[in-house]
């Protein structure tokens, strides 16, 4: 969410100025990006139990290529984090949103780095279900790119 905060004094002049702007979208479309970017913050801090409870317990990622589709499941992922010692620094930026009652997707843009160091870019999308306990991602599938074939981070490097 840390990471998000300067988008909403941004996208409350774009608004002002006649721009849209997905931030400054209604509360349940925040509220969709604020779950997706649960993933993103527990990556950062190698915190399994937060990964774990950012997703349904049947939760899967896959990484997508023309030549194959790799699946891990939440757990696998979250377990996998324990072991790390740089953090993973992944940022989205102009998410879209697209909610149908209990279900929403968000496809964006990202950057990852491990640590300091730039690994690679893409597109995220986040299938998501509105739970009792609010918006949970059930499946994030990305691709992985080196640049030019996608952008880093329209503001540099993070930090």
């Amino acid at each position: 969410m840390r990471r998000m905060m300067w988008a909403f004094p941004i996208c409350g002049v774009m608004t002002f100025a006649g721009i849209p702007c997905v931030y400054g979208q209604n509360n349940e479309e925040r509220a969709v990006i604020e779950a997706a970017q649960d993933i993103f913050d527990a990556m950062e801090a190698l915190d399994g139990e937060a990964f774990r409870d950012s997703m349904v317990p049947e939760g899967l990622l896959l990484s997508v290529s023309s030549d194959t589709t790799r699946r891990t499941t939440r757990d696998q992922f979250a377990e996998s984090l324990a072991s790390r010692t740089m953090p993973i620094i992944e940022r989205m930026w102009d998410p879209e949103v697209r909610i149908d009652g209990p279900l929403a997707t968000v496809w964006t843009a990202y950057d990852l780095y491990r640590g300091d160091e730039f690994s690679h870019c893409g597109t995220d999308t986040f299938q998501l279900v509105k739970t009792t306990d609010g918006w949970k991602v059930v499946v994030l599938s990305f691709t992985s790119h080196a640049p030019p074939i996608c952008s880093p981070h329209p503001e540099g490097p993070p930090g």
